[in-house]
């Protein structure tokens, strides 16, 4: 585990990936005096951790912001204390794509919201947007009008190489591109992103973003399957996780 402040308040966990994958996981904790919200909970064993190393500095988590409700972003929510959840009212939709219904009751967020909410947390002022993109329910967090946590609208690996957008078949294809394009609005923020490493610098987050929505772009405008060489020909960076690509022609 690798702990980051990232400004006063804000702390981002870092975990190692799986060994046959590249990307880690990431749990951040706004922090306010002896309480602290996280967003995303990665899975047991992580949430476990910064629960342990929250207690050892005096600090109880009080609440629990889920960017999307895929198993990696919330199933540490089984070792937290019970907290209220914060989620987009779309949850549904994903969990009963992904989850078997017996487990639902664990993930089932007490707080939702359609379009968006606003949470004073002592000295962190957030807005949770709904952001329809990587998921049918994925949300972003505005943070002090300074930092966006994007869950997995990007990803990266530990030490910042792109990851291939994930989309889990051809009909989201659309819809992932077009939250991209709507992302190009926070590109003047720091992006804190549920996989890999912070991201900063309007010049580069736009490159990241234009690299995804070229890949996309390359797969909608063409009326026959292409390649992932043939989808990422206008993309200036070469992506981890090129098998992911047969999933944009899944059905």
């Amino acid at each position: 585990m690798l702990k980051q402040e990232i400004a006063e308040g804000i702390i981002l966990y870092m975990f190692d990936p799986r060994p046959d994958r590249h990307y880690g996981y990431n749990i951040t904790a706004l922090i306010d005096g002896a309480q602290a919200i996280l967003i995303d909970t990665a899975f047991e064993e992580h949430a476990q951790q910064v629960v342990e190393d929250l207690a050892e500095c005096g600090i109880r988590i009080e609440g629990v912001i889920l960017t999307h409700f895929h198993d990696d972003h919330m199933y540490g929510l089984k070792v937290l204390p019970e907290v209220p959840v914060y989620g987009s009212a779309h949850y549904q939709t994903t969990l009963d794509m992904w989850t078997e219904p017996k487990e639902h009751p664990y993930f089932t967020p007490d707080i939702v919201f359609e379009h968006s909410l606003q949470i004073t947390f002592g000295r962190h002022e957030l807005t949770l947007m709904s952001f329809p993109g990587h998921a049918h329910c994925s949300s972003l967090i505005m943070i002090n009008e300074q930092f966006v946590h994007i869950g997995d609208e990007l990803m990266f690996s530990n030490d910042g190489q792109p990851i291939l957008p994930s989309v889990d078949y051809n009909q989201y294809v659309r819809r992932h591109r077009d939250s991209l394009a709507k992302l190009r609005d926070y590109s003047h923020c720091t992006l804190i992103p549920s996989h890999g490493t912070v991201i900063s610098g309007q010049q580069r987050i736009d490159r990241d973003i234009a690299n995804r929505i070229a890949y996309f772009d390359a797969i909608l405008g063409s009326s026959t399957e292409i390649s992932y060489e043939e989808a990422t020909q206008q993309c200036d960076c070469m992506f981890l996780h090129q098998e992911w690509h047969k999933n944009a022609y899944r059905f």
